[in-house]
């Protein structure tokens, strides 16, 4: 019964990308950010029954993985994660990519042709390869991004409907502010993940290749940073609360760079986090500031965007106009 009870884990295990976070860290960062957005930003938020609602959306694309349909895991799956040191192959760092999802994957698949390859540059397991997407890096910085702009647009019709003050439009506001905290919700479980530093790397499960530091290879390692030493050390909201500096800024017309920086800012804890298991300080104070600095990265992340697209949706007389017009 052991043995077959562990295939099973091993085989969930492999088969099933892990999340990033488990639901208490991305409800901690998407309620830390609702918390820090300035009064120029949607407060409407901050009502305790909205913010419970948003922190709960924020679970909900890792509950799509539950759905074993092929065209949504093979859709979903890569939307969480951005495996960096995947680009050197290609001679292409972070800040080199295109910015548009489809136009990264031309972009990998001129190179390849180019450079001459029949197979993608990473040997793929096709036992772990349910979803037909291990050849590619990810495209977490492009979820974000893209989830940003539902967010902006639904802000605007909630911005527009505002100004017009028409009462027989109550509803539609209502409505309007339902739909953005779905998007606003999925917008926070993106951030979240590229706050969890093993969601940036190829080492995601365990330390792979060369590893002359001894690093862990157990793949179990991520799941534990998820949850696990969350549980150990009793993080949640209110310990990473002091944490949090909301004073981010990032570009509301194009946060693409800003989204970058929050790739980059994660991708460089991911050698220290192995390293604090090495060590054993992962258990210890130190470990917990650096897992508490992680998730108050996301949350800060979370209000800047949060307020940027919030200013960006602010509706000019042709915004108002064409909403009458068409609607």
């Amino acid at each position: 019964m052991q043995r077959r009870l562990s295939a099973v884990l091993c085989a969930l295990l492999f088969a099933t990308p892990a999340s990033a976070w488990d639901a208490d860290g991305h409800r901690a960062v998407t309620s830390l950010a609702i918390e820090g957005i300035s009064p120029q930003g949607p407060t409407w938020l901050k009502d305790k029954s909205v913010a419970r609602r948003v922190a709960d959306q924020s679970t909900v694309p890792d509950r799509w993985r539950g759905v074993k349909i092929s065209q949504l895991q093979h859709a979903n799956n890569p939307d969480h994660y951005f495996d960096v040191e995947d680009l050197a192959a290609y001679d292409l760092d972070l800040r080199r990519i295109a910015s548009l999802r489809l136009e990264f994957v031309k972009q990998l698949l001129e190179i390849r042709v180019a450079k001459g390859w029949k197979l993608p540059p990473k040997p793929i397991n096709p036992a772990r390869d349910p979803d037909k997407t291990q050849e590619w890096p990810g495209f977490l910085p492009f979820a974000i991004v893209e989830q940003y702009g539902k967010v902006q647009s639904a802000f605007k019709v909630i911005r527009v409907l505002e100004a017009m003050k028409d009462p027989a439009r109550a509803h539609q506001l209502e409505q309007a502010k339902a739909d953005a905290t779905v998007h606003l919700g999925i917008l926070a479980h993106y951030v979240g993940d590229a706050a969890q530093p093993l969601h940036t790397t190829k080492h995601h499960h365990g330390w792979v290749g060369d590893n002359p530091k001894g690093y862990t290879t157990d793949r179990g390692f991520h799941s534990y940073i998820d949850g696990g030493i969350l549980r150990h050390h009793r993080i949640d909201a209110e310990t990473v609360r002091s944490a949090c500096q909301f004073n981010r800024l990032v570009d509301g017309a194009d946060p693409w760079n800003d989204v970058l920086a929050h790739l980059e800012r994660s991708h460089a804890q991911v050698e220290p986090f192995y390293e604090l298991k090495r060590t054993g300080d992962l258990e210890k104070e130190t470990g917990k500031k650096a897992v508490e600095a992680r998730l108050a990265d996301g949350a800060t992340m979370l209000a800047a965007l949060v307020e940027a697209a919030w200013k960006a949706a602010e509706p000019g007389n042709k915004d108002i106009a064409d909403f009458k017009r068409y609607d």
